[in-house]
């Protein structure tokens, strides 16, 4: 085993020749960083509230993907990026519950990565159960809490501690935005140099119940609760994910590592994110909801400064960054993520076959396009190019791309199981955007933060 684990390493660290025709030093690494709850307008990038220079910095030296599509709430999103596969095929289509988990013996990111001799690790927020563990899908280390969501500074859910390393609760003091960093930094200092890591630290910021230090919340006092406390969680974000970075370059890793951060989902409506200029938010499949911020960097390899437009949903980037660090694949064929690493590396154009975003209620992409169908059947179209923000259901003024579009989402759905659909949010968690067209094709209920 071990002279097949040094054959595979050698093969990516040969795969990975720097376009200046200098060889490296070993295989390239993987830095994931993911936030709970940021939405599309809370980024200075996007013309947000919140300072962001950090994660402004990031897109700079990177490329950004514009079209970036993940799930309506947490659970989904990180089951999808883990597996590559649609998380409604493995019975997870709302946040994870008591009893419920990801399914075991999956070939997951993580597992295909250590395989190929990474250091695998998890660093905050696992939420995909309490049984079916990160150890036991891929990650060498667990850092974090395994529940929805924890009191920033007591780090309890529900005055229950949900904070542990490696399956032993650890009671300590801090903010946990700033405890996740440290740990980060602190493994990128003690890694074992001689192999590449793979390190995905999930943030719970921008996620309620929110609380941030008074020195953040200081730089805000000036907006009305909770937009304050919101603003300033996200500065601590921004700050600590600049933090980790910081400790790249101090390490000499930054030419060496692929780095990705990206939203979960959207803003929900009660803790004064923004999903603008998109409508409604999270737990809808509109584009506030599913539609958040993806920035990639690895120098040398995307060309600072860029952006694409092609759609790429979050289960894409299992097969990508195998794909882009050479990490051979298990089985391909069981993936609903497409290998777009090759596309996202020149800036080439492609066209991107329909992919679908299915919970309760379903999303079909495809280019411009995008079809909503709702649990109770009713569907609607809607031309992005022309009409972001959803306001406008062309179903009937399009009835070939609607049926196109409903044919392909029938022969996905032939292969998903039945889930119970969510209750529609309440008005708490509405948005003052645009509300739900008239007529008899309506899409979900509004739910989250527009500007």
């Amino acid at each position: 085993m071990n002279i097949i684990r040094t054959l595979v390493v050698a093969a990516v660290i040969s795969s990975a020749t720097i376009s200046s025709g200098q060889q490296p030093t070993s295989a390239p690494n993987i830095l994931a960083v993911v936030a709970d709850d940021l939405g599309w307008g809370d980024m200075s990038l996007h013309h947000g509230g919140p300072r962001t220079p950090q994660l402004d910095r990031l897109a700079s030296e990177g490329l950004e993907l514009q079209r970036f599509y993940v799930y309506p709430v947490c659970s989904p999103t990180r089951a999808a990026f883990l597996t590559g596969q649609m998380p409604r095929r493995l019975g997870i289509a709302d946040v994870v519950g008591p009893g419920q988990n990801l399914p075991e013996g999956l070939a997951t990111l993580p597992g295909t990565l250590r395989a190929a001799g990474y250091q695998t690790s998890l660093i905050g927020k696992w939420h995909l159960g309490r049984s079916s563990t990160p150890q036991k899908n891929g990650f060498d280390h667990f850092y974090g809490f395994l529940g929805a969501q924890i009191d920033y500074f007591k780090h309890t859910d529900r005055g229950n501690l949900d904070w542990q390393r490696d399956g032993r609760d650890v009671n300590e003091e801090g903010y946990s935005t700033f405890l996740l960093a440290d740990e980060a930094i602190r493994q990128l200092e003690d890694r074992d140099v001689t192999r590449p890591f793979f390190i995905e630290v999930t943030f719970n910021a921008p996620h309620f119940p929110l609380a941030a230090p008074e020195e953040y919340l200081a730089k805000y006092k000036n907006k009305a609760a909770p937009q304050s406390t919101y603003y300033a969680v996200v500065d601590a974000l921004d700050s600590s994910i600049g933090r980790i970075l910081a400790a790249l370059d101090k390490q000499g890793l930054r030419d060496n590592t692929l780095v990705v951060f990206f939203s979960d989902n959207g803003a929900g409506g009660r803790e004064g994110g923004s999903n603008g200029p998109f409508r409604a938010g999270k737990y809808t499949v509109f584009e506030g909801g599913i539609h958040t911020a993806c920035l990639m960097r690895w120098p040398g390899h995307l060309k600072a400064g860029t952006a694409t437009q092609m759609p790429v949903a979050v289960q894409d980037l299992f097969p990508t960054l195998a794909g882009a660090v050479g990490a051979p694949l298990k089985d391909a064929s069981k993936l609903d993520g497409k290998n777009l690493w090759e596309p996202l590396r020149t800036g080439s154009v492609q066209d991107r076959t329909p992919f679908v975003i299915a919970t309760a209620d379903f999303a079909v992409i495809d280019g411009d396009w995008k079809l909503i169908e709702t649990s109770d059947g009713t569907r609607s179209l809607y031309q992005l190019a022309n009409d972001p923000g959803e306001t406008t259901d062309v179903h009937a003024e399009f009835a070939e791309v609607a049926q196109r579009l409903e044919t392909k989402l029938a022969e996905v759905q032939k292969d998903l199981p039945a889930v119970r659909a969510r209750p529609r949010p309440g008005p708490g968690n509405r948005g003052p955007g645009p509300k739900a067209p008239g007529g008899r094709r309506g899409g979900p209920a509004d739910g989250g933060a527009n500007p």
